[in-house]
């Protein structure tokens, strides 16, 4: 007869400390490999202060994006001077411009002349030249202040057209603040616009303000006919005291 083999023993369960312990590994795992995929060098931002009567724009991107929408390494020798940053200023501007689309009260706008370039790095104006792999370290803003006049601001448009530039991955994360409220939009070349409600015609603090200012008292301004009896006046006057003192000298 042939002997009766025991049972195989069971591996032991693992204990709950080492379940939970692979857990995090495994969750630690994806995180490390979603912040892969949403590389900082690949996003960009965009605050929006809305008030009654004008528009700031606030856009963050490093100089690698920067790089991608105008040449500023203007002698090709691979590093990027300040000098060379600073004269890029008028390329960059117009760039927005013609690539950021705006329109206001549904009519298409301009982000006009009223531009600011901060440099967001320490003692950025004694910065030795830069070489590419520094860039996506580096941020500059650049702020726009649109006035809108004759009427309220009601809403805005915002359009970005950059991804040809720098390509499909790309995102500018979009904030909105207004009031203590803000509000984040996200720019893709999937989703490129976003239209923005600010509420300033049904908000009656704005509109009272509004009457305010239509009703206030303006300058004084006096008919132009009323100028005629005073210069007769004044070149009177002038012609007596010129002859008195003809007559003292005399």
């Amino acid at each position: 007869m042939t002997a009766a083999h025991a049972p195989t023993a069971m591996p032991p369960l693992p204990s709950p400390r080492v379940l939970l312990l692979h857990l995090c590994v495994l969750v630690a795992a994806v995180l490390l490999r979603r912040e892969a995929h949403a590389h900082p060098a690949d996003q960009s931002e965009v605050r929006m202060r809305p008030a009654p009567h004008n528009l700031e724009a606030r856009f963050t991107f490093n100089l690698l994006t920067l790089s991608k929408f105008v040449r500023m390494d203007a002698d090709a020798d691979g590093k990027l001077s300040m000098a060379e940053l600073d004269a890029a200023r008028p390329l960059i501007t117009e760039y927005l411009h013609t690539h950021i689309l705006l329109e206001i009260n549904q009519q298409k706008a301009s982000w006009g002349t009223q531009v600011k370039f901060d440099f967001l790095w320490p003692e950025a104006a004694a910065t030795p030249p830069m070489t590419e792999p520094e860039y996506a370290a580096r941020n500059v803003d650049v702020t726009f202040t649109v006035p809108v006049t004759g009427r309220l601001l009601e809403d805005f448009r915002v359009e970005f057209s950059i991804f040809v530039q720098t390509g499909p991955m790309q995102t500018i994360r979009g904030l909105y603040e207004q009031d203590e409220s803000v509000m984040e939009v996200p720019f893709t070349a999937q989703q490129p616009e976003y239209t923005y409600d600010t509420g300033f015609a049904e908000d009656p603090f704005v509109q009272e303000a509004e009457k305010k200012m239509v009703t206030a008292p303006g300058p004084v301004k006096w008919p132009a006919w009323l100028l005629i009896p005073a210069c007769v006046a004044l070149i009177c006057l002038s012609r007596s005291t010129i002859a008195r003192r003809l007559r003292t000298l005399r």
